[in-house]
């Protein structure tokens, strides 16, 4: 767990609110013996600050489901919470390079702290639906909180449009970490320098 972490991340603000923590718990792991961090956000929050950080792999879910996405099918659509971080996840796509590949980021405007409940769902399948009718051939998800409805998504989608894959954002992630553990690598630190300076954190 992360120091001071907000309850629940619905907007830009919020993500940064949670950065100095999880930079702190990187740190603090990489200390700790760790071969990996994941930062649990579907936004990516602090990768790229945190990979400067620390030489251990820090991998995050977004980027991680997004590419697996874009290996597996020829489009994907990318689910998100709320409208007002549409920007965010744009930005994200982008800079992942994957525009071409995204074919529509699709709101289910719910906060976080509501998509677990049986209206959650619903919006999240209606969403689905209507990414796939438009052309997405793969759903991913841009909040963690979505990570709850994949396998029951899938089994949805299967009756209405067999052959769409719908990506498990902790899954991939995970599982590409311990890929990356077991081949001994981790991120270039010509991509990621370390800071000059030791960080320190308010006690």
């Amino acid at each position: 767990e992360t120091r001071n972490a907000p309850p629940s991340v619905d907007s830009l603000p919020e993500m940064e609110l949670a950065a100095p923590g999880i930079l702190e718990r990187a740190l603090m792991s990489q200390g700790e013996g760790a071969d990996a961090v994941v930062i649990w956000g579907g936004h990516d929050p602090s990768l790229e600050a945190a990979r400067n950080l620390v030489d251990i792999p820090v991998m995050a879910p977004g980027m991680a489901s997004m590419y697996l996405a874009s290996m597996l099918a020829d489009t994907f659509a990318l689910i998100i919470q709320l409208s007002n971080v549409m920007k965010v996840a744009e930005r994200q796509v982008n800079d992942l390079g994957l525009e071409d590949r995204c074919n529509g980021i699709y709101s289910v405007d719910l906060p976080v702290l509501e998509l677990r409940e049986p209206e959650g769902f619903q919006r999240v399948l209606e969403t689905a639906l209507e990414a796939v009718e438009d052309g997405a051939d793969a759903i991913c998800f841009g909040c963690m909180a979505l990570n709850d409805h994949s396998d029951t998504l899938q089994e949805e989608l299967d009756q209405h449009f067999p052959g769409v894959m719908v990506i498990h954002p902790g899954m991939a992630v995970i599982r590409q970490t311990e890929l990356i553990v077991e081949l001994g690598y981790t991120h270039s630190k010509l991509s990621y320098p370390s800071p000059p300076k030791p960080i320190r954190f308010p006690e």
